[in-house]
């Protein structure tokens, strides 16, 4: 499922990996093994539990950051 920034969504038939592939790596970041993140949407990045992290939307919403994606999302700046 791809969430837009008009609140709309679509259904894709494609993996996140190759989604991944063909959008471009400075506005977005894979921040867990399902989702994807555009950096203009991002408001702030905090510390979670475990090492996790959670990304904060502008939009309001609390995204988990894994472990395994934590190094990509805080390398960037937003």
């Amino acid at each position: 499922m791809l969430h837009l920034a008009s609140g709309d969504s679509a259904r894709i038939r494609h993996t996140l990996k190759d989604l991944m592939a063909v959008l471009d790596p400075r506005r977005f970041v894979r921040i867990h093994r399902s989702t994807a993140v555009n950096l203009d949407y991002v408001k702030e990045v905090q510390p979670w539990f475990s090492g996790d992290y959670v990304a904060l939307m502008k939009a309001g919403e609390e995204l988990r950051v894994s472990r395994h994606y934590r190094d990509d999302l805080l390398r960037t700046t937003f």
